[in-house]
């Protein structure tokens, strides 16, 4: 499982678990690994919008 995060308008330079630095806007694509790692209330405050990718099985 994955999740597709939107980051918040007017953010600059946030830096999320997977290491990379992203801008208000941007949509972002999060392992559970990551996403699980995020605090919920950094969550509210970041992110515009989220939601549930199912990645299919290799």
């Amino acid at each position: 499982m994955a999740y597709t995060v939107t980051l918040k308008e007017g953010l600059q330079d946030v830096v999320l678990p997977n290491g990379n630095r992203y801008q208000g806007g941007d949509e972002v694509v999060l392992s559970d690994e990551h996403y699980g790692v995020i605090p919920a209330s950094t969550r509210a405050a970041v992110f515009s919008a989220e939601a549930v990718v199912t990645v299919p099985a290799a």
